[in-house]
């Protein structure tokens, strides 16, 4: 009985009920983006860098991987000295370098020089790894057989040297690279010899052996190898996220506001559904129906119509999430892997739980002070 009430009551007005239900969507709709935003980001870049299967990276002291330009000096005895580590299961070297593409089109490239056996920074699409005179382009690359790329000097001008041609020999994505940028991996010691810088590195990427825990094992070889920068995982998602915080404080301060206005406006429709059947609800009392009762069908009321809202803000959220993907998508410097808006049902639980939540403590105060109005004075008041 209390349900038949409750929606008979929502039936009577359509035109208010929609707009209701309309408004806490919308509101609904920015509290699901801003927890995906708020999220989105640590998620998407711890997966990023567990993807490559290494846990632990090494750097040039004072940097992080690919945040500067500086390289690892003497790498190949940094190399060995850290696969005689215990606890160590591989080590990738990587060395990143601009190169310039010469042919029919001339443009800047990003090029990461990999040991083909060890390399976690792209995934072959096709074909195979490169080995000593040949490269892999990305998904989109350049056509042909071959492939012409030379370093820059320091003023943007090839530097003193002729263009080596590179034999392609399959295409690969790059988890790495930001969606502006041209990609292309070639065998660590061509690209060495390509831009002068042997015996060099950017980073190593180290695997840990099943069962080592990685922060402990990168605490281990900082303690070994005070003379680079070494960090884990875990270490990499955190210094991340302090560079990125404004994105989180953000989401909470655009999240909390969504709530505030549901709350307002659940509680002003709440409110002027009630004030509109003051007689009815004191009749009601009269021929003796509980507070109990009638406390639950207000509160049933509010429900229905944020359950309602609940549904369709979800999926504007969904949708709303997804066109400003495309749009921050171009945020510079960041892989084009990292997402800033990461879909995950515990969120959407949390949203929905949020909205419905806020919609009973909203609907409670104008419901509760109602059953506690006099009933007599009430029906005197309301007399036609």
């Amino acid at each position: 009985m209390i349900v038949r009430c409750a929606l008979r009551e929502l039936t009577r007005h359509p035109l208010r009920t929609l707009l209701a239900v309309a408004g806490v969507a919308v509101a609904g709709a920015m509290l699901v983006d801003m927890l995906m935003l708020s999220n989105g980001l640590q998620t998407s870049f711890r997966e990023l860098l567990e993807s490559a299967g290494y846990e632990v990276r090494v750097s040039p002291a004072g940097t992080l991987p690919l945040d500067t330009e500086a390289t690892i000096r003497d790498a190949d005895a940094l190399i060995e000295r850290l696969r005689e580590e215990s606890g160590v299961a591989g080590v990738a070297p990587v060395l990143a370098a601009n190169l310039s593409m010469h042919g029919e089109l001339e443009r800047s490239v990003f090029a990461l020089g990999v040991d083909p056996d060890a390399q976690g920074v792209f995934r072959m699409l096709s074909g195979r790894p490169p080995g000593p005179g040949e490269v892999v382009l990305g998904p989109e690359g350049a056509g042909g057989d071959t492939l012409s790329l030379a370093a820059f000097g320091t003023l943007g001008a090839v530097a003193g040297t002729t263009p080596r041609a590179l034999r392609v020999t399959g295409r690969a994505r790059f988890l790495y690279v930001s969606e502006s940028e041209v990609p292309v991996a070639l065998e660590l010691g061509t690209l060495q010899a390509i831009t002068g810088r042997r015996d060099r590195v950017s980073f190593v990427m180290v695997a840990a052996t099943p069962g080592t825990d990685p922060d402990a094992l990168a605490a281990r070889l900082a303690e070994r190898f005070p003379e680079v920068r070494i960090v884990s995982i875990g270490e990499l998602v955190e210094q991340a996220e302090q560079r990125l915080s404004y994105f989180r404080q953000l989401a909470f301060i655009l999240g909390s506001v969504s709530l505030i206005v549901a709350a307002l406006l659940i509680g002003t429709i709440a409110a002027v559904s009630i004030s509109d059947r003051y007689g009815t609800i004191a009749a009601a009392r009269a021929i003796g129906i509980s507070r109990r009762s009638i406390l639950l069908t207000l509160l049933l009321e509010s429900l229905a119509q944020s359950a309602a809202a609940v549904a369709v803000g979800l999926t504007l959220g969904l949708v709303t999430a997804r066109q400003l993907e495309r749009i921050l998508s171009d945020f510079p410097g960041l892989p084009e892997a990292v997402r800033f808006f990461v879909p995950d049902a515990r969120i959407l639980g949390i949203a929905a739980a949020g909205i419905l939540g806020i919609a009973a403590l909203a609907a409670l105060i104008p419901a509760y002070r109602v059953t506690r109005m006099p009933i007599a004075t009430t029906l005197h008041r309301e007399e036609p």
